[in-house]
């Protein structure tokens, strides 16, 4: 294929949804510029993005990448989604989310199902769902054979593909307060009722790094595990690591599970409106530390930080190891007191901080027990941003952290004074 933008259209149009990724989205666009098949355009489209990427995307410097940017904001994949489908030259539409990595295959093993004899509607491509700071039980999906039911399985976005023509059958990607399912979902589920036929490479080929699987993922982008994934592509025994992965989750029971697709129970966009907690895109104005502030916990989706819900005023530990907690008070520096709780008094250690990047240790003060656990007091100088709100990352032990769902440590309400 010539690399210009020309006269002649490319096999994959494929495109990248984004809004304030930055120069976080690089990754994601290097694992497209490094497929080994280069038949394909990249439209990375922006949701009424304000931010750095369209410069960034521009220094990627590759005539195959274009740039687009629509408004109004959606809040969602759907609209850039739509935006991309309009704009594509090729004959099949590929998907990928702008923090996620394909292996270099990708593109080819998908193509080679639509040159077979019997081509697909929708190629999709084996997944892994890789779970933060090192947890356990990654998911696997798309996997499926010749003939199998389908009809209980989700595929994301970023690992299947289908042919230009389809939303003319199904129609565009719907918007989220539209939906009772996700749009992602919803999209699958359109295409599925109309009889449309969905073939998998058997190989996975897709790394994906879920924002909703990552408390906060919006307020503070990070790349750090798609770089590393980028990295750990070319290393020697990553087709084994891949491997030992996916050999894990048949032994966990997280291989190929499937998905329950009654969403009759759930209002329209209620989904939406609970993954955009989880992500940080809930509307919080900061407010200023003054004399000082406290900030008390309340029922909120964390991923898998923290349960949903605080008991007496803590709130509890969930799977993650370093779990987050935003705190919505701009200034500079402050004196951060909270007071911790676990049933077994040796995990009321010393408690490791990240504010904002740097690493401090709060220290137990008073400690005491009433009626089931052990409480300890903390205090801890941080320091502040004063232009937004601040992410307070713990880094947990073992003996603090939850482990095969029992809760370790649970943080009360935070009290901030100015220094």
């Amino acid at each position: 294929m010539s690399e210009s933008a020309g006269s002649v259209a490319p096999f994959f149009s494929v495109v990248m949804a984004t809004h304030g990724r930055g120069r976080h989205i690089l990754p994601s666009i290097v694992s497209v510029l490094r497929q080994d098949l280069p038949d394909f355009e990249l439209l990375v489209v922006g949701d009424a993005s304000t931010d750095e990427t369209e410069a960034v995307v521009a220094s990627v410097g590759d005539s195959r990448v274009r740039w687009l940017n629509i408004t109004p904001r959606c809040g969602s994949q759907s609209g850039p989604n739509n935006a991309g489908i309009a704009a594509a030259r090729g004959e099949v539409i590929a998907y990928l989310g702008h923090d996620d990595i394909w292996e270099r295959d990708h593109l080819s093993r998908l193509a080679a199902l639509y040159r077979s004899d019997c081509p697909p509607d929708f190629a999709v491509s084996g997944s892994i769902f890789h779970l933060p700071n090192g947890i356990p039980g990654s998911q696997v999906m798309g996997l499926f054979g010749e003939g199998e039911d389908i009809s209980h399985y989700f595929f994301p976005p970023s690992s299947f593909s289908h042919r230009t023509s389809v939303t003319a059958a199904i129609g565009p990607w719907r918007m989220p307060m539209d939906c009772r399912a996700p749009v992602d979902e919803d999209f699958l589920l359109r295409a599925l009722a109309v009889g449309m036929t969905f073939r998998s490479t058997g190989v996975v080929t897709l790394h994906k790094f879920a924002a909703g699987h990552r408390y906060l993922s919006y307020v503070r982008q990070e790349s750090h595990e798609q770089d590393a994934m980028l990295v750990d592509l070319d290393a020697p025994g990553h087709a084994e690591r891949v491997a030992t992965l996916v050999g894990e989750a048949r032994l966990r029971g997280s291989f190929m599970v499937k998905a329950n697709r009654d969403f009759s129970r759930f209002a329209p966009g209620e989904l939406a409106r609970k993954n955009a907690e989880r992500k940080g895109l809930r509307q919080v104005v900061p407010k200023s530390l003054g004399r000082g502030v406290l900030l008390r916990h309340r029922p909120e989706e964390a991923a898998l930080d923290w349960r949903r819900s605080p008991v007496l005023g803590f709130r509890l530990n969930g799977a993650n190891p370093r779990p987050r907690l935003l705190v919505p008070v701009t200034g500079s520096l402050a004196r951060l007191r909270f007071t911790a709780a676990c049933r077994e008094a040796a995990a009321l250690g010393p408690i490791a901080l990240e504010c904002n990047g740097a690493l401090v240790v709060a220290q137990p003060g008073r400690r005491w027990f009433g009626l089931i656990a052990w409480f300890a007091r903390y205090d801890v100088e941080i320091a502040l941003r004063p232009d937004g709100p601040t992410i307070l990352e713990l880094h947990l032990t073992d003996a603090q952290r939850s482990i095969r769902k029992k809760r370790r440590l649970a943080v009360g309400p935070l009290r901030l004074r100015p220094i």
